[in-house]
């Protein structure tokens, strides 16, 4: 008979595998997005612009739709959850073969909303399978799963472009075809997942020292609606208002790696596979972030590792700032104007990918296992207040990101870098002053 240890490793990694396929299609589609868009010379109405604006809906319907996403969850489960919440990012992906404003608009506000639903059923089913302190371990494992898909789908287009100075038409349909394809098959790996093993939250429980206080696990029928409940309620708590920063750090990160960064690379290189290699660059990062910050947290605590992608992420933010043009991702010429303080490189800018990808994937390592851990009872809220404010914070930096100059979008960057890293250090260091408060079931 298979252990329950084994029986949560499994569900870990077929999520892992499911959400990298999915992503290596979705994450592939935005990096290269604004550039595919430039390249098409408004046809259909197709501008630059249009990309952020898309992935501003997206962000934005994603946010909103986590207020609901608990419920839908509770409804249907968390493997039929991601099956089903797959669809909209299928129909996005293949609907780029061929892109006109309104289906990009409309087909980014579902997928919005089916992504929602998605981060919300990976919060959950890794707080499930993740008693005791296998938080860290499973997030982590998770985690590079998950950012192996920069890898999967960037190297394709790498070895695809190759010395393209232009996406045309005809590469832009294989492209697309070819993610839509991948998509198709993270959808169908999600079939495989398990129902979690019963006893997570109770071994957890009997692991965890009794210095923090936790209210009693009631197993009733609390409705459909109350998660949406409980993530309201969660909004009001101490633990999760010190959370707030970090939230829109990662939001703001977000923008910055999925959009900004290689939107820049575009406009600085000549050639398109450039844009691929720092893809790629920025996957290995946020791999590595995966395997070393999981395993440093058990070292040196969640606030450590925090602390060293603080520093990690303020060397990427320097970088950027002395060998970009300025107006690298603002531009609206075939190439940036501006001069940088010192000459673009392109080995530089993949060691800044990879700086991106450790430093971003910290933070978001070290939230996951902390909200699996204050939260173990009622995560699925947990992770969509976590999720609403990361997705609107992103949607808002999608919106000013094709207007702002580079040192202002970094300066915005650091600030919030730094204040999220004092605020989850805080709450990391002194969990007496920290008491998990949840909503009561009882009558």
């Amino acid at each position: 008979m298979v252990s329950r240890s084994w029986q949560r490793l499994y569900n870990i990694n077929v999520m892992g595998i499911g959400f990298m396929l999915v992503f290596s299609a979705f994450i592939t589609a935005s990096f290269i997005e604004s550039i595919v868009f430039k390249d098409m010379q408004g046809k259909h109405g197709i501008t630059k612009k249009t990309a952020f604006y898309s992935l501003a809906i997206i962000y934005g319907f994603l946010g909103v739709a986590n207020w609901f996403s608990p419920a839908i969850v509770k409804k249907l489960g968390s493997k039929w959850a991601l099956v089903l919440s797959s669809l909209p990012y299928i129909g996005f992906i293949f609907a780029m073969y061929e892109p006109y404003i309104s289906s990009v608009f409309v087909l980014s506000a579902l997928l919005g909303c089916g992504g929602g639903v998605m981060w919300t059923a990976n919060g959950e089913i890794i707080a499930r399978n993740s008693p005791g302190e296998t938080k860290a371990k499973h997030t982590g494992i998770f985690w590079s799963w998950f950012n192996t898909s920069m890898l999967l789908g960037n190297v394709f287009l790498f070895f695809y472009l190759g010395d393209s100075e232009a996406i045309t038409s005809k590469e832009r349909h294989v492209i697309y075809m070819v993610l839509g394809t991948l998509c198709t098959l993270g959808m169908l790996a999600f079939l495989f997942l398990r129902p979690s093993p019963p006893g997570g939250v109770d071994e957890a429980l009997e692991e965890e020292s009794g210095s923090v206080q936790r209210a009693p696990q009631v197993e009733v029928d609390e409705g459909v609606l109350q998660p949406i409940k409980d993530a309201i309620s969660f909004c009001g708590t101490w633990q999760m208002g010190l959370l707030y920063i970090p939230f829109i750090f990662t939001g703001v990160s977000l923008n910055f790696w999925s959009s900004v960064f290689v939107t820049i690379v575009g406009e600085v290189f000549a050639k398109r596979s450039y844009i691929a290699l720092a893809g790629i660059a920025t996957g290995i990062g946020e791999i590595s972030a995966g395997f070393i910050w999981g395993r440093l947290t058990t070292k040196i605590g969640r606030h450590g590792v925090v602390m060293c992608s603080t520093v990690i992420n303020c060397i990427l933010y320097y970088l950027a700032f002395i060998s970009f043009p300025f107006d690298a991702a603002t531009t609206t010429t075939s190439r940036a104007t501006d001069t940088p303080i010192i000459e673009s490189n392109i080995y530089l800018t993949l060691v800044m990918g990879v700086l991106l990808g450790l430093g971003d994937g910290g933070f978001n390592v070290s939230i996951y296992a902390n909200l699996s851990t204050v939260f173990e009872h009622k995560p699925a809220p947990a992770f969509a207040v976590f999720k609403f404010v990361q997705s609107l914070m992103g949607a808002g930096a999608f919106l000013y990101c094709g207007s702002l100059l580079l040192p202002f979008q970094l300066a915005i960057l650091a600030v919030t870098c730094l204040i999220a890293c004092f605020s989850f250090t805080f709450l990391e260091r002194f969990p007496q002053h920290v008491l998990i408060v949840l909503p009561s079931t009882e009558e």
